[in-house]
């Protein structure tokens, strides 16, 4: 009663601190609607773990018709380079609306398996098929509405999380989409990944620290549900965080999932409470071998049929990772060794035997007919099985046209950029300020150096000049491009336009490029005497500048940032 009773006050505390920070950030109209759709929202929302799969894809249908599904499902999937096999002989589904679990040892084809879902097979040879939606096409093409969560938190440091969150919303929404709908989309993420107290503040770099690793790791999340995905991958998303920290995000994609998306996550090491809040469990084999693919409720049934129960206090995800890896030692019926696993699965399911495994096949032949029970999708009650796939396709096939969305195009997104941009730069006003006092004094140095009288050319002074001035500004169009190189790879990959972007800092750009010839010739003037007029020497500085800046984005695209320097 009193663990209720204190559940229950800190659940009013955080209502009310929600509402306080409610109308500190209520500033236009857009925000009042949005704050009261998603009032009504949670006034309707029903118990999520208590709806079956049809329930959730006609939840998602009523709620968001706009949102289409995606299933992906892998038949005799088998990647490599050269001789070796870093995925055999995968077969399984990864359905819409819910939340898979990828786990294994290290080695196992983890990455490997994330590349196939996203349709990064280029440089592998690839068997077998991959089918989306049940036809057979690039992965590729979807990539639209394909959210990809990388491990590492690559986010833009000195912006706000709001301002994070807003520009990719801007920038991967449809581009009939209201700026009100928008809204809404960017009040529910931050909602749900309870970033709403730190939503003003900068996300921070090395050098100006910022929020803390696991509220940008959240935000980092963020940046992909705010584009509403259909299919939503994750790498490691919960590395970091504390145990209410993970548990907050599962619930936030779990709230994605209830809405039609499909959820699909590599996990390392989650506490059991973690491990049941997904809904369907992938375990990899080294050597890319599937040793279980279904449900998280039929795990340790299937497991213990093959003679393997998992010891009291022992995390069953962990415990079965350390029998694959030989760490954790068992019996298991018949002949049959931990090695065996991804073989007995594809007997359990009945899928083809591949030609490596016949060896192993024959090891445990005796045994063969002990496995192949049927597979574990085929015990749940059919009647559910026919009316959650006949959900599904009734979605999916009514939402064909939806499949290609409509960005905003490069003109909608280079406005997006320079406003991004612009910020940025007022943020660095203090480097900016640096730069400008170095000119200064290297204007004073040369001038009174190679100080020359009106009957010379002044060559030392001018050749000076173009070293110095050279130098200096070809640094800070180093600058332009390094720090961000990560960045604009993820956005890259996500579908935004590379010519708005590379445009859009440009012009910002082109304001150094105009002023600092203009800072430089001011002492430089002060303290010399040179030939030729201000206005000459204005524009040799201006071709000068704008030349080496070309040439320092070269560098700086190709190179990392300490080599681009040298």
């Amino acid at each position: 009663k009193i663990a209720q009773e204190s559940a229950t006050a800190r659940k009013r505390w955080k209502l009310a601190k929600e509402l306080v920070l409610r109308k500190l950030n209520v500033r236009t109209e857009r925000f009042r609607r949005a704050y009261s759709q998603i009032d009504k929202e949670r006034a309707l929302q029903l118990d999520k773990d208590k709806l079956t799969l049809s329930g959730i894809v006609s939840r998602a249908a009523e709620n968001r018709p706009q949102r289409p599904m995606l299933e992906v499902a892998f038949k005799g999937l088998t990647l490599s380079i050269g001789k070796k096999k870093l995925l055999q002989c995968v077969t399984g589904k990864l359905s819409p609306g819910r939340i898979t679990a990828i786990m294994g040892p290290s080695g196992a084809g983890k990455t490997t398996f994330l590349n196939a879902v996203l349709g990064k097979t280029s440089g592998y040879k690839k068997d077998g098929l991959v089918l989306v939606n049940g036809k057979s096409g690039s992965m590729q093409s979807y990539k639209k509405i394909i959210g990809f969560v990388p491990q590492d938190d690559i986010v833009h440091g000195n912006l706000t999380v709001e301002e994070n969150l807003w520009f990719s919303g801007c920038c991967r929404l449809s581009k009939s989409m209201s700026k009100a709908d928008k809204v809404l989309i960017l009040e529910r993420v931050i909602g749900s990944l309870g970033l709403q107290e730190i939503r003003n503040s900068l996300v921070g770099t090395v050098e100006k620290r910022g929020i803390s690793g696991g509220q940008r790791k959240r935000v980092n999340v963020g940046i992909e549900m705010v584009m509403e995905p259909s299919l939503l991958i994750l790498d490691e998303p919960t590395t970091g965080l504390d145990s209410a920290s993970s548990q907050q995000l599962l619930r936030a994609l779990r709230h994605e999932a209830s809405q039609g998306v499909n959820v699909c996550a590599v996990i390392h090491q989650p506490s059991y409470t973690l491990f049941n809040m997904f809904d369907d469990f992938v375990l990899l084999a080294r050597g890319g071998l599937i040793a279980y693919h279904g449900p998280i409720s039929e795990v340790e049934n299937y497991f213990s049929g093959l003679g393997i129960k998992v010891p009291d206090r022992e995390n069953p995800p962990d415990y079965y990772i350390d029998i694959l890896e030989g760490i954790a030692k068992t019996k298991m019926r018949g002949h049959a060794t931990p090695k065996h696993l991804p073989l007995l699965w594809i007997l359990h399911n009945g899928y083809e035997v591949p030609e490596d495994m016949q060896k192993d096949l024959e090891e445990i032949n005796m045994m063969h007919e002990l496995y192949t029970v049927g597979s574990i999708t085929r015990e749940l009650s059919s009647v559910e099985q026919t009316k959650s796939k006949d959900s599904v396709h009734q979605n999916v096939s009514q939402r064909n046209d939806l499949l290609n969305r409509k960005t905003p195009g490069v003109l909608a997104q280079y406005r997006y950029y320079l406003g991004r941009v612009a910020k940025q730069r007022l943020r660095e006003a203090t480097q900016q300020a640096v730069d400008y006092l170095i000119l200064c004094i290297a204007g004073i140095c040369i001038g009174t150096i190679t100080k020359v009288n009106d009957d010379t050319l002044g060559a030392a002074s001018y050749g000076y000049t173009i070293i110095a001035v050279s130098l200096l500004c070809q640094l800070a169009a180093l600058r332009s491009f390094s720090p961000e190189r990560l960045q604009y790879w993820r956005e890259r990959e996500s579908g935004m336009s590379s010519v708005a972007y590379f445009l859009a800092r440009d012009t910002i750009d082109h304001f150094n490029t105009v002023v600092k010839p203009i800072v430089f010739l001011s002492t430089f003037y002060f303290f010399n005497n040179p030939r030729s007029t201000l206005r000459d020497n204005y524009l040799v500085l201006l071709a000068l500048v704008y030349c080496v800046t070309g040439i320092g984005y070269t560098l700086a695209i190709w190179f990392e940032l300490g080599l681009a320097q040298l």
